[in-house]
């Protein structure tokens, strides 16, 4: 709650200050709703959720909010800030390990740029996940629905993070944090976790990213450690293709037991008839059958291959409508990470309604 005070602080009272000493400040808000309906075969779940390792959309059979967004953005000379307020399913279920009041900041960080160019900046606070392509606002993801991977490692992540825009082509940054998507500080933990990344950026139509965590998700009794590392590629062929390939792998430590490991992969393309209606495709797959970091609700972990289709229109970029048709299929239902073993694959028709205000 200090952070989100503090940052509350900053955007109010900064424009002002800035104002007096010459410096010219602009405040931009950006507000977003995403509403959402899913069916699927609940009676497979056996719960009043989806699957448990997916965590946006989640809620069947019923009408929801998976977010609800208004973000303050901040520019003054070599200062910056973002604070973010949220509400909906995406953060009951992604801040479920947080107290009720901080589910509530999708972001409030500060930033100072370190030199005249602003290349380096200084960032704090609650920040966004320096890792994958995929974010929580639906809008801005080739599909409605989250690959897998994406949904299984952080959407944010609370700490400092030093970057440099070295060039058009090359970017970099460090990071010190909390945990493995955290806000408040795990308790009883008194050591950092690290990440890093490296962007590069050859032309407009290409760029390659690989970003890595190290450290925990558990308090400093559990004695374990994670070792992440995440992939991706994004390629514009021509005005009409999109296309976004991603990797990832991890490792849990565990003193004295077997040390599980994940991975998992994700192929997406689309194409756009028009500005206006696009669809796009996905393949992906996901093995965790240890459980080292995706919640399931059998003892036998995740091991799954999933395809998805949606249609997508955008009225004049005010909202957008989508349809996806996704399938999960496993080798055995156990390992969709569920109850009722009996089941070996699921479909799911999702539809949402998003507006965006600049």
């Amino acid at each position: 709650m200090k952070k989100l005070a503090f940052c509350l602080f900053v955007v109010i009272c900064y424009p002002a200050f800035a104002q007096e000493n010459g410096q010219k400040a602009s405040l931009e808000v950006f507000g977003f709703v995403d509403l959402y309906y899913g069916i699927e075969d609940q009676d497979q779940v056996g719960t009043d959720k989806r699957l448990p390792f997916l965590y946006n959309h989640a809620r069947p059979q019923r009408f929801a909010v998976n977010l609800a967004l208004v973000t303050f953005e901040l520019k003054a000379d070599r200062f910056r800030a973002n604070l973010g307020l949220q509400q909906g399913t995406y953060p009951q279920d992604n801040y479920a390990a947080e107290p009720k009041a901080l589910r509530w900041i999708n972001q409030a960080n500060v930033g100072y740029a370190l030199n005249e160019k602003k290349s380096v900046w200084l960032d704090a606070g609650v920040l966004p996940s320096h890792i994958g392509f995929e974010n929580a606002i639906s809008t801005e993801n080739l599909t409605l629905s989250r690959s897998i991977i994406a949904e299984n490692s952080p959407y944010f992540e609370t700490g400092v993070q030093l970057s440099w825009q070295k060039s058009e082509v090359w970017y970099f940054a460090f990071l010190v944090l909390n945990g493995w998507q955290r806000i408040q500080f795990i308790p009883g933990r008194n050591k950092p976790s690290f990440g890093t990344q490296a962007k590069f950026s050859p032309s407009e139509n290409t760029s390659l990213n690989w970003s890595t965590f190290v450290g925990t998700d558990q308090s400093n009794e559990a004695e374990t450690m994670l070792y992440f590392s995440n992939l991706f590629a994004e390629f514009d062929l021509g005005e009409t293709w999109s296309l976004i390939a991603g990797l990832d792998a991890g490792k849990r430590t565990i003193p004295g037991e077997f040390n599980p490991g994940w991975w998992g992969a994700s192929l997406i393309g689309q194409y756009r008839f028009t500005d206006n209606f696009s669809t796009a495709v996905r393949a992906e797959y996901y093995d965790d059958e240890f459980q080292a970091i995706a919640a399931s609700l059998s003892n036998t972990g995740i091991k799954t291959s999933g395809f998805s289709l949606n249609l997508d229109y955008n009225f004049e970029k005010i909202a957008t409508l989508r349809v996806e048709g996704r399938y999960f299929t496993a080798p055995g239902g156990a390992f969709l990470g569920l109850s009722d073993t009996a089941n070996s694959d699921m479909f799911f028709v999702l539809t949402s309604l998003a507006f965006s205000l600049n």
